[in-house]
């Protein structure tokens, strides 16, 4: 990976895609509600929802496996623990 997110980039774009998430959630529920869940307008809001939350866990993952720099170029004291992969819980 070239240009991985800065901690900064990575959490406002965790915040941004989960509230997409949210959003997609309460339209899918609603399509369910009013045209009944065997309804493609359903089936499609569904699948969105999938992809929403395929995309949030997988930005969750690769930032997981990013190198970060060390602390010293980072301009942090050698004494401080750099964590350079950090694995995310994921709850269904």
């Amino acid at each position: 990976m070239q240009y991985p997110l800065s901690p900064d980039e990575h959490a406002a774009m965790s915040r941004y895609l989960s509230g997409i998430r949210r959003q997609i959630q309460e339209v899918s529920d609603l399509f369910s509600n009013r045209y009944g869940k065997d309804s493609s307008i359903a089936e499609i809001a569904v699948k969105t929802l999938v992809s929403a939350t395929l995309l949030e866990h997988e930005l969750m993952l690769v930032d997981a496996t990013v190198d970060y720099a060390p602390p010293e170029e980072l301009g942090v004291d050698e004494e401080v623990e750099h964590v350079a992969h950090v694995t995310p819980s994921i709850v269904f």
